[in-house]
């Protein structure tokens, strides 16, 4: 069985690759009545055997990044939240590609006030937190009237994230990717865990050693793969 290595805070070495959590459940799930309104069950069993391997106990706040976009980068966030709820976990769905938001439109749910509105001092925590099933609620991008970054850097001052641990909550966050601007890193930073969604045939693998060289967390890997033979050096990557 594959292992999920977590490591604490500090520099990442350039050349250590994440580790994997592909495996299979280990632990019997009782599913969630939304979970086929939002996603097809084979990719939310994956997101069951990935929750496994992290720990369902262990997760505080899980960013969830991936290279560049395009590689399923929401879709498994929206699945590991779903997966933790239904171990149970009361969880927030964090929506932190502030430029580019997709869950409030993929889930009918209201685009604001969000993260945005937090950071810019519109709004508090109890304002944003939209229910969406048994055990899950989302806080959308929200707006974002100044900088991008100077709104993550509030956020992070703010400390918004341990608000919503300390009210025993998990937090999953949809990420900007790693590769494209400075936000994706930045954003990366306020998670004490992170999930590497990779796809095959969208990320080089020189552009995903680029990604993860030098963050503070080294990120676990999701093969997002599920209806192509997943190649050589993704193998390699993830441990597989």
């Amino acid at each position: 069985m594959l292992e999920v290595k977590k490591q604490s805070k500090g520099t990442a070495a350039p050349e250590q690759w994440p580790s994997s959590i592909y495996a299979r459940p280990r632990v019997p799930v009782t599913p969630a009545a939304i979970d086929a309104e939002y996603l097809p069950e084979e990719i939310l069993e994956g997101c069951r055997a990935a929750v496994q391997q992290l720990g369902v106990e262990g997760i505080t706040t899980l960013g969830v990044t991936s290279t560049l976009r395009g590689e399923g980068r929401t879709t498994m966030a929206l699945g590991l939240a779903l997966a933790l709820a239904e171990y149970g976990q009361e969880t927030v769905l964090v929506e932190l590609d502030l430029a580019h938001p997709q869950l409030g439109q993929r889930l009918s749910t209201a685009k604001y006030p969000g993260m945005g509105d937090i950071a810019e001092g519109r709004s508090d925590l109890a304002d944003v937190l939209t229910p969406i099933g048994p055990r899950i609620s989302v806080i959308p991008a929200g707006q974002v009237h100044g900088s991008i970054p100077y709104a993550i850097s509030q956020l992070g001052r703010l400390d918004v994230m341990t608000e919503i641990t300390d009210q025993s909550r998990v937090v999953v966050a949809d990420l900007p990717p790693l590769l494209g601007s400075s936000v994706g890193r930045q954003a990366a930073g306020l998670m004490t865990d992170l999930v590497l969604v990779v796809r095959a045939g969208v990320a080089p693998v020189g552009r995903i050693r680029e990604g993860v060289a030098g963050l503070a967390t080294s990120p676990s890997v999701l093969l997002n793969a599920t209806h192509s033979r997943i190649p050589e050096w993704a193998a390699r990557l993830a441990g597989i």
